[in-house]
């Protein structure tokens, strides 16, 4: 589970901006509410909805996020030269200055290590550009931590081109050579974990099970043949899928996946009054964006990891966004403790979510992103009514039309 990001010098955000969804164990208990931990001074809603108006940041917010879980785990194939990720405030100061992002969360416990159970880490990652660019094209900084007993521990530090520092927990020996291959436009993490290293590929792992559909300006949307491939390997999930849609107004009495007379699989839905199956393609956008969404939000109910989603209430009734936000405040449909990090337009969802799970972002005159918790806004209590206090602009982040 995610703890908290903070991110400076990142497309809207120029200022540090830090989204802290630690809630101490001095608040009141609530059943959407988690203990990354058995030990854990702190626990961490399940749920965690962006609000604002359009182009306030949102995207910004989990495109950083996204960001950096993809350069940690992919990056050593990429190119030399300029890193087409992490771009920077659009401003001459800004273009050369670093980008700097921070994550806090829970992970897996490494092989080498003799404590039991997971483990906080911090990641931190900072990008150069040699010259001014939107772009960076560097890695001055990147180091990870762990907390055992609350006390910080270097795990691995790099600076720039020297030799990646490590600690015992991660099994390698500081002059083995891999330790000085790093490429500077690429993260340590991805390198050691593509060069063997077991500790690396452990953590590497464990990143890689988030689902994402962040990356260009608009969210992504799966072709429907990759699509059709996961519900055809997946039965259950065809009929988890199925009885979603049946619950909400359609008009739809069941998905399956069938062969056509090409050869080629695909999705059909079948209606109550209709004497043949509709392919995926013709469907209402509603319809295949719940289709498209729910591998997503399936994978990570199971394995208990972490879905970042953009625009997550497109096209969609807002009982059936109410129905996947609460598929993760509810222990029984999520009892790993995954996390639903999104971004939303619709309103309807503040009537039900409470206000540690909801952050505001706004942008100002100078089109610089901020954020923050609609629980650090004095005088919102915990009855009250979050659709009502945002629209009346008590919460900030109302767009202002004309």
């Amino acid at each position: 589970m995610l703890h908290w990001i903070r991110i400076s010098n990142f497309q809207s955000i120029r200022d540090q901006v830090t989204l802290d969804f630690r809630v101490p164990k001095t608040s009141p208990e609530r059943f959407w509410l988690r203990s990354p931990a058995p030990d854990s001074a702190v626990r961490v809603p399940t749920v965690v909805a962006l609000i604002g108006a359009n182009g306030s940041g949102k995207t910004a917010c989990l495109r950083a996020l996204a960001d950096t879980i993809r350069f940690a785990t992919h990056s050593y194939g990429y190119q030399p030269g300029r890193i087409q990720q992490f771009p920077a405030f659009a401003s001459p100061d800004a273009l050369a200055k670093p980008t700097r992002i921070e994550i806090e969360c829970d992970g897996p416990r490494l092989p080498a290590d003799p404590e039991e159970g997971a483990r906080v880490y911090r990641y931190t990652l900072v990008m150069d550009r040699t010259v001014p660019n939107f772009f960076p094209d560097t890695v001055s900084y990147e180091a990870l931590h762990i907390f055992p007993r609350g006390r910080p521990r270097r795990l691995f530090e790099r600076r720039g081109k020297q030799t990646v520092l490590v600690a015992r927990e991660l099994a390698i020996r500081p002059n083995d050579e891999r330790l000085a291959s790093v490429p500077a436009n690429a993260s340590a993490l991805s390198t050691l974990a593509r060069l063997g290293v077991e500790a690396f590929s452990t953590l590497v792992s464990a990143m890689a099970r988030v689902q994402m559909n962040v990356w260009a300006p608009d969210p992504i949307r799966l072709p429907s043949e990759r699509l059709t491939e996961y519900y055809r390997a997946n039965p259950q999930a065809t009929d988890r899928m199925s009885g979603t849609l049946g619950q909400f107004d359609l008009g739809i009495e069941g998905m399956a996946v069938l062969q056509g007379t090409d050869g080629k699989w695909g999705l059909v839905f079948s209606h109550s009054g209709l004497g043949q199956e509709i392919p995926y393609e013709a469907e209402s956008a509603g319809t295949r964006h719940v289709v498209g969404i729910f591998p997503a939000l399936d994978l990570v109910l199971q394995n208990g990891s972490l879905a970042v989603m953009d625009a997550l209430d497109n096209d969609l009734h807002a009982a059936l966004v109410d129905e996947f936000l609460n598929w993760f405040r509810w222990k029984e449909t999520n009892p790993r403790n995954a996390q639903l990090i999104c971004a939303l337009h619709s309103l309807s969802a503040l009537e039900e979510l409470e206000k540690e799970e909801v952050f505001i972002v706004e942008k100002n005159r100078e089109g610089v992103t901020g954020a923050y918790g609609a629980r650090d806004v004095q005088g919102v209590r915990r009855s009250a009514d979050l659709r009502k206090l945002y629209r009346s602009g008590v919460l900030g982040g109302v767009p202002v039309v004309g």
